[in-house]
């Protein structure tokens, strides 16, 4: 098979050094309709339950049996093509390489089982998908899914995996690529090697224990950022040579990953590498993962979530039904392609009654059936702001983040991680903040800017936590500001180079009109995705930082801006970490106000304005405004109240029923309601709001 060949060690050449973004995908077709997936355990038994309670696929796993799934008249995606054990793991598997590496702290346990390295392992992989996919070809296969929770690890916990023989060879060919000597590559790595075929990894327990225990943030971390960005790439590589394989054996149909990770030190999800190559893309709504991959997909790429029963302790005082309805109505809001209900056990019981969340789903999708169809691989209409994505401040981070954890670093697995994250707290409090000020964010790969910013001009450039930064990025940042760009930062920008090597000072300084700032540890208020400082207005996110121009106060300067040429850089110097917090606790109703008053002034001075304005008596704040182009080529604006993570407040805002709103537009439009009633022309329109529900607005031209 073409391109199936294994590339033995060629692919420790050129190969390797390829990310998933340099290959193109197979275009895919887009969504007929909105899929509503009922995961079932048993092909037979669920294809009959989910006709029955109006879904329109199931998944079936490799080597199943479709017919059942046929004679329903159902649509089915395939699950794990390959099976596990290469792109995932087992606990089987893993769990005693983790014990053995914990126990003796000996890198010679660090063997992966299925290792990507080994001889003739991808090539086999790629094929048996092919072939599967091959199998089960047809109308009915809405996408195929690799693998579902895909890891280089196991849900990317952190440890150095892989130290084969195969993997030591390939890590040097990857050195000998990237450094010209061997002492150079020592220069990095902190080491003594004679030639490059001497030369093991440094270890993350190695780094952390030359690096870390100073009074200032470590100094080079080179060493950790070399070994994870090796893995990054040998993890895209992977799935991108079967994802190729799937999309030429059914060509047209949406080929990815469920489950999908968010971007982490370990593992390998750099959605960078690894979306470019993929159509289809189902990640988990943890640390604004679902709004980074709407931004670093490829056009035309299938979105899917997963709906889950929510605990008690998830549901509040909220109603079941409500809380499903509006987790739907947020469905559509997003143009996604389908959702993946978990699973037969939870929607019906042993007998096949409908349980509570059975019953809630089915009405939900029933009631929202014409939007969702409507809405399903809808884009979302390009947004003024982009957000840059950084997987270098990604790895910094997580060192930073786990400097008190000693030798149980090991243990910060990604549940762990998705609340002591500072790279995850960040993307998502500014994601979160933007979509609450009426924009969505356009994430950009930090690699990718300079050269995008040379043909297009965002209104505003956003750099969330980005503590590394190559002079080559921070030059076309420059550069954008000097033509009249607006860049806006939260705090640490650039103190570490693209390869983790610190800076004296921050790269864009002297951009931001920064004139002294701290590098000791105690003077960084922001740490594993909150901030230590507590009883302030707005607090600071790094002490001891001042500049030019900005809001003096006696530990720092908040605030702090610059004008170069036509444009300005505003340094906000405050934790946005904190932001999704805030905007839901009535006790910092001040504190994120203030948060969204900066931000609007920095936004409306680049141009950046919302679609539309939506007021209403006692709402909150927090109302997202997206536009979306149909796939029909029809606009449509959906609002909805965006606070799902507080069904408390939603249903107190729903004891009155729907609420009164009024639209406003920026010009004189003529609307009317998505698939229903005519609502006139104007630029002010009153219309009522379910706090559990939304608005899909049809813009007419």
């Amino acid at each position: 098979m073409s391109g199936l060949r294994y590339r033995s060690h060629a692919w420790l050449g050129g190969a390797l050094a390829l990310s998933a973004a340099a290959q193109s995908p197979v275009p895919v077709t887009a969504p007929r309709r909105f899929e509503s997936v009922l995961w079932c355990g048993d092909a037979q038994h669920g294809a009959a339950l989910a006709q029955r309670l109006g879904y329109t696929a199931v998944q079936l796993g490799r080597g199943a049996d479709p017919a059942p799934v046929l004679a329903a008249g159902l649509g089915f995606y395939l699950d794990q093509p390959i099976g596990k054990g290469l792109l995932e793991l087992r606990d089987a598997d893993w769990q005693p390489i983790a014990a053995a590496y914990e126990r003796a702290r000996d890198p010679a346990a660090l063997r992966r089982p299925g290792c990507f390295q080994v001889p003739g392992v991808l090539a086999a992989a790629a094929v048996a998908a092919a072939e599967e996919t091959r199998r089960l070809n047809g109308d009915a296969l809405r996408f195929v899914a690799l693998a579902d929770e895909a890891s280089a690890t196991r849900h990317d916990a952190p440890l150095d995996t892989c130290r084969c023989e195969h993997c030591l060879q390939a890590f040097r060919a990857f050195l000998q690529r990237r450094f010209p000597s061997i002492d150079a590559a020592n220069a990095a790595l902190g080491t003594q090697f004679p030639a490059f075929e001497q030369v093991v990894p440094v270890s993350t327990d190695q780094v952390r224990r030359r690096e870390l225990g100073g009074n200032d943030l470590p100094a080079d971390l080179r060493a950790f950022a070399l070994s994870r960005e090796f893995v990054d790439v040998q993890f895209a590589e992977c799935v991108s040579t079967i994802a190729m394989a799937v999309q030429r054996a059914a060509p047209g149909v949406p080929v990815g990953l469920t489950g999908l990770q968010v971007p982490g030190a370990f593992g390998g999800n750099d959605y960078a590498r690894l979306l470019p190559a993929l159509t289809l893309a189902e990640p988990y709504a943890v640390g604004g993962a679902c709004e980074l991959a709407r931004g670093l997909a490829a056009a035309g790429t299938h979105h899917y979530t997963t709906l889950l029963p929510p605990s008690p302790q998830q549901l509040g005082p909220a109603p079941l039904a409500a809380m499903v309805r509006a987790q739907v109505a947020a469905m559509a809001c997003a143009g996604l392609s389908g959702v993946v209900v978990w699973n037969d056990g939870t929607v019906a019981d042993a007998e096949g009654a409908l349980t509570p969340f059975g019953a809630a789903v089915q009405r939900a999708l029933r009631d929202h059936a014409a939007v969702l169809d409507a809405c399903a691989g809808a884009a979302l209409e390009r947004t003024p702001v982009w957000v840059v994505e950084s997987q270098a401040s990604v790895r910094a981070w997580w060192m930073l983040d786990s400097v008190g954890d000693g030798m149980t670093w090991t243990r910060r697995l990604s549940s762990y991680e998705a609340t002591h994250s500072t790279s995850q707290s960040a993307r998502r409090g500014w994601s979160l903040l933007l979509q609450d000020l009426g924009l969505q964010p356009h994430f950009v790969a930090v690699d990718k800017l300079p050269e995008l910013l040379l043909r297009e001009r965002p209104r505003c450039l956003v750099l969330p936590a980005t503590v590394a930064l190559s002079d080559r990025v921070a030059q076309g940042i420059t550069a954008y500001v000097r033509t009249g760009g607006v860049v806006v930062a939260d705090h640490s920008v650039g103190l570490y180079d693209e390869t983790l090597l610190r800076r004296g000072a921050g790269v864009l300084d002297a951009l931001f009109g920064i004139q002294a700032r701290s590098l000791a540890w105690n003077d960084l208020a922001v740490r594993e995705g909150r901030s230590s400082e507590r009883g302030k207005a707005l607090p600071l996110a790094e002490r001891r930082l001042r500049g030019q121009l900005g809001e003096r106060r006696a530990d720092g300067d908040a605030q702090v801006e610059h004008s170069t040429g036509e444009g300005r850089a505003i340094y906000l110097n405050a934790p946005v970490v904190e932001y999704p917090v805030w905007r839901l606790d009535e006790r910092e109703v001040g504190t994120a106000r203030e948060l969204r008053r900066r931000v609007r002034a920095a936004l409306q001075r680049g141009g950046a304005l919302p679609p539309c304005e939506v007021r209403g008596e006692g709402l909150p704040t927090c109302l997202e405004r997206v536009s979306l182009r149909l796939r029909d080529g029809r606009q449509v604006l959906a609002i909805r109240i965006n606070a799902l993570d507080s069904p408390l407040l939603l249903q107190r805002l729903a004891e009155k029923g729907p609420r009164n709103v009024q639209i406003e537009l920026p010009e004189v439009r003529t609307l009317r309601h998505l698939g229903g009633a005519s609502i006139g022309t104007g630029t002010k329109f009153d219309l009522q709001l379910d706090p559990f529900g939304a608005l899909w607005l049809e813009v007419v031209p």
